[in-house]
């Protein structure tokens, strides 16, 4: 989604930026004091890390006398001789380690993966709030049973499993509120700047087409007059509200003209329950024509 900051910006009206005055041009003498200055702060900077030397995993290269190499060298001197390897092995591990984070590929334990699927499991058959200590105590015997194919197999499974639950995308009710009210917020300002740069008037309306969250239906109108000159536009009473709760309710039964008639028969209680207001609303629509000029 935009930000909102761009859109604003592409809805304000273009102004020329003001002139600026060009900076002077150093002169040969303060180019050569700056080109100092950094050659000092770069030395200082290679002396306290050791940046000059060829290689840092060559211990015997005479260039690493730097103080922070010295200090790393000791170190991996000292791991060495504690864990009887060699200290190029941990100055590796340091130089190295980073790298191995970024790229680090997890392995998933068959154990982890038999306790996830038993809670998906106990969740589906209406079990919830089981502990992982839990787990352990009531299905270890059940995992110790199985053979190495179907802890090779599970593991697969609940590799598939979680992938396939990284791309599904489920927003929640609030999630979806704040999805709709920044979309609104952006088609206001692209609006409000067609109407300063162009010259234009309009109105939008937004309303839900299911019943998974709840929204009241969002109106917009370019201008205060626009909205009053409805009710003369469509030449019966306007009120926006109650023309929301309608589209609302026309959106809910699948933009289907029959489902919302009130004409439509229908032996479900919920189908006359949502018919009697819209029936109510047409039928007092048919006076108010009737006493039109």
């Amino acid at each position: 989604m935009p930000h909102t900051k761009t859109i604003a910006a592409v809805s304000q009206p273009r102004r020329k930026p003001a002139p600026t005055l060009p900076q002077a041009k150093a002169t040969a003498s303060e180019k050569k004091e700056k080109r100092e200055e950094s050659r000092a702060k770069q030395e200082k900077i290679d002396a306290a890390v050791g940046t000059d030397s060829i290689s840092p995993l060559d211990v015997s290269n005479p260039f690493l006398s730097a103080e922070w190499f010295t200090e790393t060298k000791a170190k991996a001197a000292e791991l060495a001789a504690r864990f009887d390897k060699k200290p190029r092995y941990f100055l590796d591990v340091f130089f190295q380690g980073g790298t191995h984070m970024v790229n680090h590929q997890e392995k998933v334990n068959p154990y982890n993966a038999f306790k996830a699927e038993k809670a998906a499991q106990l969740r589906e058959e209406g079990t919830q709030g089981k502990t992982a200590p839990e787990l352990h105590d009531e299905y270890h015997a059940e995992y110790e049973a199985l053979t190495a194919e179907e802890k090779e197999t599970l593991v697969e499974r609940f590799t598939m499993t979680k992938d396939d639950t990284q791309r599904i995308r489920r927003d929640t009710p609030r999630a979806r509120m704040q999805d709709v009210s920044n979309v609104v917020r952006n088609i206001q300002m692209l609006m409000q700047g067609l109407n300063y740069r162009v010259g234009i008037e309009g109105f939008f309306c937004i309303v839900r087409n299911n019943p998974d969250f709840f929204m009241i239906p969002q109106w917009y109108y370019t201008s205060v007059e626009l909205e009053r000159y409805m009710p003369l536009a469509v030449r019966r009473r306007w009120d926006t509200s109650d023309v929301g709760t309608r589209l609302e309710a026309f959106a809910l039964a699948g933009c289907d003209t029959m489902s919302t008639s009130p004409l439509r028969c229908s032996s479900n209680t919920n189908d006359r329950s949502l018919n009697r207001p819209l029936a109510h609303h047409q039928a007092e629509d048919r006076l108010l024509e009737g006493r039109d000029p």
